[in-house]
């Protein structure tokens, strides 16, 4: 089965550690699966030598991207992604934030698509409350949306269901 490349960006490690938690969810269908990697030491021909790739992007302040991640968004538009499949997931904080609730995961989902990846893992955002996104697309997020800050509880549950999603779309 071919391997999936994981890339996350964290400055407070909790976008890490959902990482790691999505990690051991695929180690459930096939023990290592998948490989994850810091965008801040991974490099665009590390992300391209995948043909499934899953993001993971907090968003920071009012919408901003993670440093990281600021960084490496400049190589997406030098990058063909036609043929790869991408699924994405986002941290942020409805409560405090919900004026921008997952905004750097729609804003990656801009440039992914962009960049002609096939993006997969879109997730219902019923289960939420916030007044806007840019990652949201009528009634769902072009990813799956976590916030450790005031649904922490539900984080195991959502990354479950989400990865068995993917595992389906991606016919893994």
């Amino acid at each position: 089965m071919a391997k999936i490349g994981l890339f996350f960006g964290s400055s407070t490690g909790k976008t890490e550690a959902v990482s790691f938690q999505i990690k051991t969810e695929f180690d459930k269908i096939q023990n290592d699966l998948v490989e994850v990697h810091n965008i801040g030491s991974a490099s665009p021909d590390v992300m391209m030598k995948y043909q499934y790739i899953i993001i993971g992007i907090p968003t920071w302040n009012t919408g901003e991207l993670q440093d990281d991640w600021d960084v490496f968004f400049p190589n997406f538009r030098s990058m063909d992604m036609k043929g790869k499949k991408v699924a994405l997931f986002g941290l942020g904080d409805q409560n405090g934030y919900g004026f921008n609730f997952l905004d750097a995961m729609g804003m990656l989902a801009d440039e992914v698509l962009m960049a002609n990846a096939d993006v997969h893992g879109f997730w219902s955002s019923k289960t939420y409350e916030f007044e806007e996104s840019k990652a949201k697309i009528e009634d769902h997020f072009v990813g799956l949306g976590i916030d450790e800050d005031g649904q922490q509880d539900k984080t195991p549950a959502r990354i479950s269901a989400w990865v068995q999603q993917i595992k389906d779309e991606w016919g893994l």
